[in-house]
């Protein structure tokens, strides 16, 4: 019983987020929206701030365990440059729009609180899923016209999801660029299969 209300109260936190942005997620908000008691709250959180804590340590390592699992080497055996980046650049715009107001929860609550490793997790994410991509088009590298194959294939990614970032989280409120998500993805992974000389 004590898990169901702990997920509760979790669920609860993504949807506020979600709904009404970091000033939404109230401990009073979380308490009404998931129907449990401050007492098993607080048993848990000492607040607000622990509970967003906690939330990013899971956030990260779900995220990390998901892109390890989609990316791990037998799902792409048979698969070339274009299909797997084509399929990432889907993949990466369709990750990031679904946890754009978690992750920008996260870069408001950065900026409020000193050590909080945002910035650092990030990165780290972001070069975890580069890792995984330099092992699968490395061994394809003779497709490639760069001359630095597995840095170029590390960059690429970090400016896919830097592009990502700045859509779906930077970008507050509704402001339609024009772009539709497919036509994104397309551009983005031409732009990495260019970047990487093998168009």
């Amino acid at each position: 019983r004590s898990r169901i209300s702990f997920e509760r109260m979790i669920a609860a936190a993504h949807d506020l987020i979600a709904e009404s942005g970091l000033e939404g997620a109230t401990v009073q908000g979380i308490l009404k929206r998931s129907g449990v008691g401050s007492g098993t709250f607080y048993a848990r959180f000492d607040g607000r701030d622990a509970l967003l804590a906690y939330l990013a340590i899971r956030f990260w390592a779900e995220a990390e365990e998901g892109w390890t699992s989609v990316l791990s080497a037998p799902r792409w055996a048979a698969a070339g440059p274009k299909e797997i980046l084509t399929q990432f650049t889907r993949m990466a715009v369709v990750w990031t729009r679904a946890h754009g107001s978690l992750l920008r929860a996260f870069l408001v609550h950065a900026m409020t609180h000193e050590g909080y490793d945002l910035l650092d997790q990030t990165a780290e994410l972001d070069n975890t899923v580069a890792d995984h991509l330099i092992l699968l088009l490395l061994p394809r590298a003779e497709e490639f016209a760069h001359d630095e194959p597995e840095q170029a294939i590390r960059l690429a990614t970090l400016q896919v999801f830097a592009t990502l970032r700045s859509r779906f989280i930077f970008a507050w409120g509704n402001r339609p660029d024009g772009i539709e998500d497919q036509e994104l993805a397309g551009e983005l992974a031409s732009m990495f299969l260019r970047y990487l000389g093998t168009a």
